[in-house]
């Protein structure tokens, strides 16, 4: 049986370098499209959505999903925070989407408190703050956003098969009511963007729920 495994191991390294091997061949030509990319003035979204797509790649790279995310002042046009996909490192964490990561980021650095009647301060209000993602928020992300109080959302990439922003009308109806106000759309950016992060989150693999053993 010693003797079995090293040959086992070796089997299995053959079969799986060259599949790894064009996987990191496909990131390194994607990190070149996106590093070479040049900003399209025609598109009023496009330095956002790159800064996320820029995000995404992170992730990547440091073995989580494809996604990044970023809130936008837009009194200024400055970002004010950034987040990505964490959950696979440093460790499994599974509330750990681009959004989650994001808002979790923000809400630790301003300490808003509850609401007061006496002073009026709402720590819902997040005026002037826009929130950029490279992919559509999942329904765990957009529900996180509706109660954050985040008014208007943009996706560089819709997700046909898991996003829920394009889906608002099979919400709960509390949650219909409570993004009754809110602005869900697709970031005005190329579409070069576009398609890089769409490859980026292409990186990530779902069939964990396809092929999980039911039970």
């Amino acid at each position: 049986m010693k003797k079995i495994l090293p040959v086992v191991a070796l089997v299995l390294l053959v079969c799986c370098t060259p599949a790894l091997a064009g996987r990191a061949e496909k990131l390194a030509a994607l990190e070149q499209r996106i590093t070479s990319y040049t900003l399209n003035p025609e598109y009023k979204d496009d330095a956002h959505a790159l800064a996320v797509v820029k995000g995404a790649l992170e992730s990547i790279r440091e073995g989580s999903g494809g996604i990044g995310a970023c809130l936008v002042d837009t009194s200024t046009g400055e970002i004010v925070e950034y987040g990505r996909n964490r959950q696979f490192s440093p460790h499994f964490r599974s509330d750990l989407h681009a959004e989650m990561d994001l808002l979790n980021r923000y809400e630790d650095r301003v300490k808003k408190f509850r609401e007061n009647a006496e002073t009026g301060e709402n720590p819902r209000d997040c005026k002037n703050l826009v929130l950029v993602t490279s992919v559509e928020p999942c329904p765990m992300c957009l529900t996180r956003i509706i109660n954050s109080g985040i008014k208007t959302v943009l996706y560089v990439v819709e997700d046909r098969e898991g996003g829920m922003a394009t889906r608002l009308d099979s919400l709960p109806p509390f949650w219909r009511e409570f993004a009754a106000d809110r602005e869900f759309r697709p970031a005005d950016c190329s579409a070069e963007l576009r398609q890089m992060a769409l490859d980026l989150f292409d990186f990530s693999s779902r069939s964990f729920a396809k092929n999980r053993v039911k039970k």
